[in-house]
């Protein structure tokens, strides 16, 4: 029995998969999934769930250094590198050149060593003391006194003797001491300190600065000695060869 005015309508079908026309569709959306695929594969391109675990690659395999790639200058072993020697200074045209040594200490006691050496090419010969001047840190003297000798302030060897010529051949060393003592005896005299000495091999020589801390305390006074010819160190004599032993 058919009703007049209705007609049923047929509910759409909720899976194309499987209708004649819905096949080419899905078949083309596989077939672009897979050439992007292929592109990051040939890319380079990892997936992030291959790359964050992936190890760290293992170091390259060391080698050991052969002994011709060392440096040549390397000490061996047990070996102390050998010390770069000090450089000379310039050979001044008078043809000498003054050096200072650092002062010893004891009990308020300075002694110092001046050295004069022949760096010229003729014999030098010099007689009597060295003049002496001590300069403040602007290169002025200062207000001291300078005596031959120990002046009083110690007894000192040397010091007090008798000058005598010296004569020094290309090479050699001539020295003089200098003496003084770096005590305050009155509160309301301010101490006294050099910067440096300026040195004449003898009275009218060219002078030369040695830079030097001369800490006179309130003193005001230096002791120098004559010059003196370097004392060569003694040798010691080679051991007798023994005598052979005689034959019972």
């Amino acid at each position: 029995m058919t009703t007049l005015g209705r007609t049923s309508a047929r509910p759409a079908d909720p899976d194309p998969v499987g209708r004649p026309g819905s096949t080419l569709p899905r078949l083309a959306a596989l077939g672009t999934t897979a050439a992007l695929l292929g592109l990051l594969a040939a890319c380079g391109t990892k997936p992030a769930s291959e790359t964050a675990g992936a190890p760290a690659p293992p170091p390259a395999p060391s080698r050991p250094v052969q002994a011709e790639e060392l440096p040549k200058d390397l000490p061996s072993y047990g070996e102390l590198p050998t010390p770069t020697p000090a450089t000379p200074p310039p050979c001044p045209r008078s043809g000498v050149v003054v050096q200072g040594e650092e002062p010893g200490a004891a009990m308020g006691l300075r002694v110092m060593s001046l050295k004069l050496t022949n760096c010229g090419k003729r014999p030098y010969t010099v007689k009597g003391y060295p003049t002496v001047r001590v300069l403040d840190g602007d290169g002025k003297p200062l207000d001291i006194r300078v005596a031959h000798g120990s002046a009083g302030i110690a007894t000192l060897d040397d010091f007090d003797a008798a000058p005598r010529q010296v004569t020094l051949r290309p090479g050699q060393t001539a020295v003089a001491g200098l003496a003084w003592r770096n005590t305050v005896t009155d509160a309301t005299n301010p101490a006294v300190n050099g910067e440096a000495l300026d040195v004449a091999p003898a009275e009218g020589s060219p002078r030369q600065t040695v830079t030097e801390l001369i800490d006179l305390g309130n003193t005001g006074k230096l002791g120098v000695s004559p010059w003196r010819a370097l004392a060569k160190p003694a040798e010691t004599p080679a051991p007798r060869p023994s005598a052979p032993a005689t034959p019972r």
